[in-house]
């Protein structure tokens, strides 16, 4: 997908992005802002024409901005300008990419909900998730907690929360055993 360094980019920008719509709206304008980027989101990932246009080398950069401009200031003017700074700064590529950050960090900030992921051997309860995450994460956050299932793991659970992972899986275990033995044989 990304390389490390164009991850660090794209959340860049999108907090960026994010922290001065924040400044500027009241909470009303700023839902329905986000109500816009989602709109974008949508529009980019169904337009195959906007994406070639977006990652062309042909087109120079003031007609990429014209385009954009004819796409997007009628829609809203932040939005336009933020898409002709990242054109200016030939970081258009991650367009898509940042404003799906963008709603991340929305739902997280201002729903307050934050994405995690529970892997498990079999399908946990609900209250049984819940009680996971508030053990390990102990802040007041409302979390959207999906249940993979991984028979591979054997027992235990797998959480990952952005790019955190704590591993508590009997295959990990059993791994750390293996290593140990090696170790101390040697």
């Amino acid at each position: 997908m990304f390389s490390n360094k164009n991850q660090k980019i794209i959340q860049h920008y999108a907090r960026i992005f994010f922290e001065y719509s924040v400044m500027n709206m009241n909470d009303n304008d700023i839902e329905v802002f986000y109500q816009k980027i989602k709109k974008v989101c949508f529009f980019l990932s169904k337009n195959k024409n906007v994406y070639k246009i977006l990652n062309t080398n042909l087109l120079y950069t003031e007609k990429k901005i014209k385009i954009f401009k004819k796409i997007f200031y009628n829609f809203d003017v932040l939005l336009f300008q933020f898409i002709k700074l990242l054109i200016l700064k030939k970081r258009e590529s991650f367009l898509k990419e940042i404003f799906l950050e963008y709603n991340k960090i929305y739902e997280e900030d201002q729903k307050g909900f934050v994405k995690s992921i529970v892997i498990s051997a079999f399908p946990l309860r609900k209250d049984i998730q819940e009680m996971i995450m508030h053990k390990i994460v102990s802040n007041k956050k409302k979390f959207h907690i999906i249940n993979q299932i991984d028979k591979s793991i054997i027992g235990g659970f797998i959480l990952r929360i952005g790019y955190k992972e704590w591993n508590f899986s009997i295959q990990e275990q059993l791994f750390q055993i293996q290593k140990n033995i090696f170790q101390n044989q040697y």
